[in-house]
């Protein structure tokens, strides 16, 4: 017979053993999550108001913008810095809206057919389209009117590479076209053995900004966009705020597929016409007979003040502190993610915090470490905004300093610094002085980091407008990851007492610059390998490197460049920064997306010739593009 006392001993000694594990586990785990020490957990506050929920993301103009940048100045005024010629912020103009004018028109001018009547008999008929309903502005359009003759242009393409060419055999000039805005979105639909296969393999089919540019280059006063014949044929591209260019040179609208295809003759109407080339594989463009159309487009920039912050540690040194070294930190993000995000799905809350609440908080750490022990130099702690659309507030900065920009010696830049792994730091512009690889070095062994250093001084963050002006920088950065530019990017990820150790390693670095007995020269680095270009501004570009560093600011005149690579084509063809440039080749050019579209269109060894204005007058020099 079994005893059953010996089971319950048992039994109970099993559950001691458990909840004796258990309590040990706890006690583990508890003692690996070490608490944070008091200046880590200081950052942490100041990361954690940065991303919150609350703050909505920190898009320019927005509420949540301006409680960040209150939120700076009051911990700047708190640690003690001075204002800057008696200012802690610097306002600038941002555009935050877009508002339709009573000046918007879509007239359309047709002859009634009378039969049995000679056409010159037929009655006229003019009818105004609703904006909203039946067209809309698109959003890049430039503002202006455009009367002409109707042509449908097929998807508006201009592919030399595959022989195909909606605009061949039929002239454009002073017309309006009519383009097929979206018909190669799912090239898989189109099958890997249709006709239109090579076609949707042309990059730019998809893009309506170089559909925008292919009719303004083949004569055509303005460009009206369809969706391809399904459920959202008759919806709308939203109009909203363009941040990258509306300097076009042409007027661009879309219209409802229904209204639009009531201009196509009944013997050649839209459908069909759209089915014949897919099935042959051909362009089908032709003019719509007995068809004006009269255009206006008047979108007004709705405008908002945005401002950056700043304060400053006067130097010590009566011979040395009207000199300056700017450290600075954007405090902008993404906002709902409506701009610049890699996410995908409905609008979320891309909270920022390594991208770039985690750099505010070495900037608001630093600002404290100097302010209890000045350097000889002058140190001005600046958190820039609109550093995510385009360098805005840095840019605006460097033109209207507020000290003379001569004297700004040195700028050190942090972006992105809040996910330190293996003490590993990558500092960028370290070419940009002859001083700074070895004071790196001696610095790094000290503060025990590991240092990857990059020579190049432009990238896409704030120290580039200062590197464009002849200044030496120096960036630090802690590494992209999977959450960058997307709504994952939360505080929860942070290593703060990463960022203690990004500070200490910058505030060693810093004090150095700023107690030496000279300021650092500066030096103009020819790229990473010497040779070629460093991946970030000519991204997208094609297969070939021009070396231009762009600016985001629309110019009547052309497109603007803020600065060239040294050793580039584009310096080497003597261009400058400042340089606005007309025509690429056979190409105009008005913006950035134009010089995208103009260099894929080339390969290495092409010699293009480009014509740019430099201090209003018209100049004319040979590029000779390489190879990336």
């Amino acid at each position: 017979m079994v005893n059953l006392s010996i089971f319950k001993l048992t039994g109970m000694l099993k559950r001691v053993s458990i909840f004796l594990l258990t309590i040990f586990l706890s006690y583990q785990l508890a003692s690996a999550e070490k608490p944070l020490s008091p200046v880590a957990e200081k950052l942490k506050g100041y990361a954690t108001f940065l991303a919150s929920d609350e703050m909505k993301g920190r898009f320019p103009g927005t509420e949540e913008n301006y409680k960040a940048a209150d939120f700076i100045l009051q911990n700047f005024q708190k640690i003690g810095l001075q204002p800057v010629n008696g200012l802690f912020k610097q306002e600038f103009s941002f555009q935050t809206g877009v508002k339709l004018t009573e000046k918007n028109n879509f007239t359309i001018n047709t002859l009634l057919e009378r039969p049995g009547l000679p056409k010159e008999m037929w009655k006229p008929v003019s009818k105004k389209w609703v904006i909203g309903e039946d067209w809309l502005p698109i959003r890049f359009s430039e503002n202006g009117s455009a009367i002409g003759e109707v042509v449908f242009a097929g998807y508006g393409i201009t592919a030399k590479d595959i022989n195909y060419d909606d605009y061949e055999g039929i002239d454009v000039k002073g017309k309006i076209v009519i383009v097929l805005s979206d018909s190669l979105e799912n090239p898989a639909r189109e099958g890997k053995y249709s006709p239109l296969y090579n076609l949707s393999k042309f990059g730019a089919s998809n893009d309506i900004q170089y559909k925008a540019l292919n009719a303004r280059e083949h004569g055509a006063v303005a460009i009206i966009l369809v969706k391809r014949l399904s459920d959202s044929a008759n919806t709308f591209y939203p109009l909203k705020v363009e941040r990258s260019s509306r300097n076009t040179g042409i007027v661009i609208v879309q219209a409802s597929r229904t209204k639009i295809a009531t201009l196509f003759p009944k013997s050649n109407n839209l459908y069909p016409a759209e089915l014949e080339m897919r099935k042959t594989g051909k362009p089908k463009s032709f003019i719509l007979p007995d068809v004006t159309l009269n255009l206006t487009v008047d979108l007004d920039k709705q405008l908002s003040q945005i401002p950056n912050v700043f304060g400053m540690v006067k130097g010590t040194d009566a011979s040395k502190s009207d000199e300056y070294i700017v450290v600075g930190a954007h405090f902008d993000h993404l906002g709902m993610g409506e701009f610049n995000s890699n996410y995908r799905g409905k609008p979320a809350i891309h909270n920022g915090a390594d991208d770039n609440a985690s750099g505010v908080t070495a900037l608001l750490e630093l600002a404290e470490i100097i302010a209890k022990k000045p350097l000889k130099r002058s140190v001005i702690f600046c958190s820039f905004n609109a550093e995510e659309v385009g360098l805005l507030g840095s840019s605006y900065f460097i033109k209207n300093s507020p000290v003379p920009p001569e004297k700004i010696v040195c700028m050190i830049n942090l972006d992105m610094v809040g996910r330190l792994k293996e003490n590993k730091i990558n500092v960028f512009g370290t070419g940009t002085s002859s001083e700074f690889s070895s004071m790196l070095d001696s610095v790094a062994i000290l503060d025990t980091v590991n240092v990857f250093k990059a020579a190049e001084g432009y990238a896409p963050s704030d120290h580039s407008v200062f590197y464009a002006e002849k200044i030496p920088v120096l960036f630090m950065f802690t590494g992209v990851h999977t959450d960058y530019h997307m709504p994952t990017d939360d505080v929860e990820k942070l290593n703060f007492e990463g960022i203690v150790k990004v500070s200490q390693f910058t505030e060693s670095v810093l004090s150095i610059i700023g107690n030496a007995d000279s300021k650092p020269d500066f030096i103009q680095v020819s790229g990473p390998t010497g040779d070629k270009p460093k991946e970030g501004y000519d991204r997208g570009y094609g297969s070939v490197w021009f070396g231009i560093v762009p600016t985001f600011e629309d110019n009547p005149d052309g497109y603007k460049i803020m600065g060239v690579s040294a050793g580039s084509p584009a310096e080497k063809a003597g261009l400058k920064g400042g340089d606005i440039i007309k025509k690429f080749g056979d190409k105009s050019v008005k913006n950035l997306h134009d010089v995208t579209y103009c260099l894929k269109e080339h390969k290495a060894g092409d010699k293009v010739t480009v014509v740019y204005l430099r201090n209003g007058k018209e100049m004319k020099t040979d590029v000779t593009l390489v190879a990336k």
